[in-house]
């Protein structure tokens, strides 16, 4: 794969996402605003300059009426949220928080970046993940693939690839803002969720 193909993978979390790229054939965590967690948290300033991440987070406590978190548990839902007296759809505000990403992507590879990979709950239906991928291109990327989150840590962690043997998987993804489990099932290099459940 050459430099100007690098894909972005990037979990999209209820509280904090992260951002990260193969690298040297292994994940590689890159910093967005100096931490590898990015809150996500959208907010407007005073003089009407969009805040991502902390400092949208910090204005929370002072305006929260300018201020939107836990987006992604309206995602795919037909509603909107006001901020600052304007209404946005849950896929505005998440393409503000993958701009965001995408810039810091770009600024630690030192090249532009169009294609990405992001995760979502394995409970999300296909509304939620046609929104996911409405807020992907609305921030500028080619979503080349949703993945289910427990399918993700599975396969972070190198289970099912390259390996012959099937097996099953219990997967706690104990996020920010939602509490899930899977069973996987890895047979032969194929990844299959074959249950889940969250709160």
């Amino acid at each position: 794969m050459s430099q100007s193909e690098k894909i972005l993978g990037i979990d999209l979390g209820t509280t904090n996402s992260v951002l990260a790229v193969i690298q040297n054939g292994a994940p590689l965590l890159l910093p967005i605003d100096g931490s590898v967690l990015l809150p996500s948290v959208v907010g407007i300033a005073d003089d009407g300059d969009v805040l991502v991440g902390r400092p949208a987070r910090n204005q929370n406590l002072i305006a929260p009426e300018r201020t939107v978190r836990s987006i992604k548990r309206k995602m795919g839902s037909g509603e909107s949220v006001t901020m600052a007296g304007k209404s946005y759809t849950p896929q505005e505000i998440s393409a503000f928080i993958l701009r965001t990403i995408k810039a810091a992507a770009e600024s630690a590879l030192g090249q532009p970046v169009t294609r990405a990979v992001i995760t979502v709950p394995a409970y999300f239906n296909e509304v939620q993940r046609q929104a996911t991928l409405e807020a992907g291109a609305i921030a500028g990327l080619t979503v080349e693939r949703i993945i289910n989150e427990p399918t993700a840590s599975a396969l972070a962690y190198g289970y099912g690839i390259n390996d012959d043997a099937h097996r099953r998987v219990l997967v706690y993804d104990l996020g920010g803002g939602t509490f899930d489990v899977s069973i996987i099932e890895l047979n032969s290099g194929v990844v299959d969720v074959m249950a889940t459940t969250g709160n």
